[in-house]
């Protein structure tokens, strides 16, 4: 049983078609944002529910920001 106000999160990988970039890190300082390749940014941590996941979508794609995957981490 979980203590009482503690939620369980689940981690998810976002990837991003760009090279990290100290802004890039900035705009999700609750994510660990790792460059993969030359051009290739994953955006990894724990979301708490599908509805912070839509809001962290939404706040990418405000920033006019291409996503190529997402995923949940089993």
């Amino acid at each position: 049983m979980e203590a009482a106000g503690s939620a369980r999160r689940t981690q998810y990988e976002i990837r991003l078609p760009y090279a990290r970039s100290d802004t890039l890190a900035a705009a999700f300082p609750e994510l660990e944002a790792v460059q993969i390749d030359r051009s290739t940014t994953l955006l990894s941590g724990p979301i708490r529910d599908q509805a912070e996941l839509h809001g962290l979508l939404m706040r990418i794609a405000g920033m006019g920001l291409e996503i190529t995957e997402v995923r949940r981490k089993p």
